[in-house]
């Protein structure tokens, strides 16, 4: 029913304080109740405390600790209670795989290859004659579409007997016995959703009405996500009258995809005016809005209503996170109303190391890009260098910004030293490294340097292609 765990641990106690022992079931329960907050170590904990109580775990109890790692992300204890069972004797289910599915799934949403883990699990499942239930394909559905992999989506129902169009999937769950609920629905919404296809998310949204099922508030998000992601804001008006209409209260993750909405769709005066609602406490200001107003009024170029926001986050208590504190400083590093505004991309970089985050590569890109855009080529370097002793290492957007100030300054042998220096460390230069060189040539009127450039660019990048070559001379011939 959602109790704390100190409540629930509290009646435990009292239950053995009163003579009553706990038996398999009350432990099983126990481990079960951890799910609700992804209490891990306290699962683990209780697991050991069951096996020192002679008891042996069966089937239950390890579906019940996957079930907890699952939802925590434990991918390696997931796969260790998965070994116990076998060693045991204690055959998965389909629980036990839907579990791992789920862990590798949730774990693949910010770790690279856990996907591809998720995957060996089903197949796995497949071989041990586990036939997949429609919590399966939930969290396939789920994994791909986060990662915006669509082909890996649709080709992951289509293993399954699935076809790859919409109307294909439902016929097939249908004939397999399973009947879509509003969970798939929602699960499809945010998948199509991710991989940008809003017209199929609004036609599952349309299905799901047709088969008689109520939208919740996660069907409501799901869509409004869709909608926000393509700028569609008049819709997202319509869906949040439809939802009101509905007796389904808005959330705080509601009005986050409209501010999106309003942003994506250049709609400034409506996004100020949800904005101020927000701020002035018509609309609770959670932690999640305030950070979005600061995202949005960013990427908007709107300075002054960015701060306003931030310091309101502030003010309020809440704590920066490293994409809001990297959306501030993109917006100091791009503005020069203020001479002084590029400088205070630093400042918040310095903020982000005093609070104890690590910041990311788009921080120092971002701080960078800043001097570099205002000729402060050594503050750019000197930021450089403390990216790479972070253990940070940089990437072809870090050096691309470095050749392109080069190259716009006349300063075309550092410009060349710098792709000398980012091959040399094993990072590939792209099209913009050589555009950026190039087109700084043309710009200054050194066409001739321009060809014996690129005519000796093999020397200076072995693998060049011969293609890129000729694309790089039929860009100077728009030069003429």
């Amino acid at each position: 029913m959602g109790m704390p765990w100190n409540k629930i641990k509290g009646l435990f106690e009292g239950m053995k304080n009163a003579g009553v022992l706990p038996d398999e079931y009350t432990y099983n329960t126990l481990i079960t109740c951890c799910r609700r907050g992804s209490l891990h170590e306290e699962a683990a904990a209780v697991f050991k405390d069951m096996k020192l109580m002679g008891f042996v775990p069966d089937k239950v109890t390890y579906n019940a600790l996957l079930d907890v790692y699952g939802k925590s992300r434990r991918t390696k204890e997931a796969m260790e209670v998965l070994r116990e069972m076998e060693v045991n004797g204690c055959s998965p289910s389909i629980v036990t795989y839907n579990s791992l599915i789920s862990a590798y799934a949730r774990d693949g949403f910010v770790r690279a290859g856990k996907d591809e883990s998720a995957m060996r699990v089903f197949a796995e499942m497949r071989v041990a004659g586990c036939k997949p239930n429609i919590c399966t394909f939930n969290a396939l559905i789920k994994m791909h579409g986060y990662r915006g992999k669509f082909a890996e989506m649709m080709k992951c129902l289509g293993r399954n007997g699935m076809d790859s169009e919409v109307s294909g999937v439902f016929k097939e769950m249908k004939r397999a016995g399973f009947v879509p609920e509003r969970d798939t629905y929602n699960t499809l919404i945010s998948a199509y959703s991710r991989c940008g296809s809003f017209d199929q998310a609004m036609a599952i949204y349309k299905r799901m009405l047709e088969a008689g099922i109520t939208p919740d508030l996660s069907t409501y998000n799901a869509v409004l996500a869709a909608l926000a992601r393509g700028g569609l804001w008049e819709q997202s008006e319509k869906i949040l009258a439809e939802m009101k209409d509905g007796r389904c209260k808005p959330n705080e993750l509601t009005y986050c995809s409209l501010l999106h909405a309003y942003a994506n769709g250049k709609e400034i005066g409506r996004m100020l005016a949800l904005a101020e609602e927000i701020c002035s406490g018509v609309i609770e200001p959670h932690a999640v809005l305030l950070k979005t107003l600061v995202l949005v009024n960013s990427k908007c170029d709107l300075l002054i209503e960015a701060e306003v926001a931030f310091l309101e986050l502030k003010r309020k208590g809440f704590s920066p996170d490293l994409s809001t504190l990297n959306a501030m400083l993109s917006i100091y590093g791009r503005r020069q109303i203020r001479s002084e505004n590029f400088e205070r991309s630093e400042e918040v970089l310095k903020e982000i190391l005093a609070k104890g985050i690590k910041p990311d590569i788009i921080s120092y890109n971002t701080v960078i890009f800043a001097y570099c855009r205002n000729g402060r080529m050594k503050e750019a370097s000197r930021i450089f260098s403390e990216m790479r002793e972070s253990g940070l290492v940089p990437d072809v957007i870090t050096y691309n910004t470095f050749v392109a100030s080069y190259s716009a300054d006349s300063m075309f042998e550092d410009a060349i030293d710098v792709v000398r220096y980012m091959i040399k460390h094993g990072c590939k230069p792209n099209q913009n490294t050589y555009n950026s060189v190039v087109d700084g040539y043309c710009k200054h009127n050194h066409r001739d340097d321009a060809i014996m450039f690129i005519s000796s660019l093999h020397e200076l990048d072995p693998h060049i292609s011969r293609e890129e070559k000729g694309r790089l001379s039929e860009r100077l011939t728009k030069w003429s």
